[in-house]
């Protein structure tokens, strides 16, 4: 089921089964502790978790990856961590329907500022109401970014909610300064390829 990336860091996927694309989740070790990172639940999912350290978190990226983040968070007692990215309105109503409907009110809110667990950082994307997580020499962002052939690509979109026309940033202007700012060398994403290394390079 997981496939080793490194030696702390293991992922694990399926087809999302409306729009054919493949959909990733890791899980992040340090001291004998794990960190599940926007998990999808299969079957075995529990049990592998634990043969492989401590259940200790659930940190998720972004307010669409609900995956199984709250049932195994649950089933395993898991603190459930879910982004605080001041949106707008409508966004902001959308994502609390979205938390009282999959049983997320357990979840801790969780900003730039906040004690993650394993050492992990967080930084807001702007204008993607996503959170990019640093994990040692990684980058781990839902969307926002993911490698194909070992190339870096971008989402398509992503512009800014309060701003218009050319001042609108695309995904790449928003996320390269983090990927600057915390000198990644990988990159982990909750789609198509993780870059392993040499991510640097590329920017």
């Amino acid at each position: 089921m997981f496939e080793p990336i490194t030696k702390s860091i293991f992922r694990w996927g399926t087809v999302d089964g409306e729009s054919g694309y493949m959909m990733y989740s890791h899980l992040l070790l340090k001291d004998d502790k794990a960190v599940l990172i926007d998990p999808l639940a299969m079957p075995g999912l529990n049990n592998m978790i634990k043969v492989l350290g401590e259940p200790l978190a659930i940190i998720m990226t972004n307010y669409v990856h609900l995956r199984g983040c709250s049932p195994i968070s649950k089933q395993l007692n898991m603190q459930l961590f879910i982004p605080d990215i001041k949106v707008v309105k409508e966004d902001e109503n959308i994502t609390n329907m979205f938390i009282d409907l999959y049983g997320m009110k357990h979840g801790q809110f969780y900003t730039e500022t906040t004690d993650l667990p394993l050492g992990i950082r967080a930084f807001s994307i702007p204008g993607r109401h996503e959170m990019a997580l640093k994990f040692g020499d990684f980058l781990i962002v839902g969307d926002s970014a993911y490698g194909i052939d070992g190339k870096l690509r971008f989402y398509p979109s992503g512009f800014n909610s309060d701003e218009t026309g050319s001042k609108a940033r695309t995904t790449s202007e928003a996320l390269l300064p983090i990927l600057r700012k915390t000198a990644a060398k990988g990159l982990l994403s909750g789609h198509m390829e993780d870059i392993p290394s040499g991510l640097q390079e590329q920017l």
